[in-house]
């Protein structure tokens, strides 16, 4: 969880490191309004969906408490590339929601982004 929280500079999220970090796409995105906790569920949720979520099958969340939730549907990379997957990545948060899709590849045993597809 830690490996996959440092990569994606969401675990402690402030306003600022999204700029700084290669996934200032994100910043407009439902995931700015989750709590930590939720933050590190979709964290969690991601690395499952990449390490071991079957090909056009959803992975999802939910914290119905906060009116958050989400879900990861992984897919090969389009390009074919060895130890990269393509995800949709779908995020709600009250009336809020997202999706977007980019391609991660995994690097010395950690899922970097590779491209932002939408």
């Amino acid at each position: 969880m830690k490996k996959i929280a440092a990569f994606l500079i969401l675990g402690s999220v402030a306003a600022a490191s999204w700029a700084q970090s290669n996934f200032h796409w994100l910043k407009d995105e439902p995931i700015t309004k989750f709590s930590k906790e939720d933050q590190q569920t979709s964290l969690a949720t991601l690395q499952k969906a990449l390490d071991s979520g079957e090909d056009g099958v959803p992975v999802k969340w939910e914290n119905p408490a906060a009116s958050n939730s989400g879900s990861v549907t992984p897919s090969p990379d389009p390009k074919g590339q060895a130890g990269c997957r393509q995800a949709r990545i779908e995020n709600r948060h009250q009336t809020l929601h997202s999706s977007s899709e980019a391609v991660f590849c995994k690097v010395d045993g950690k899922w970097k982004l590779r491209q932002k597809l939408k």
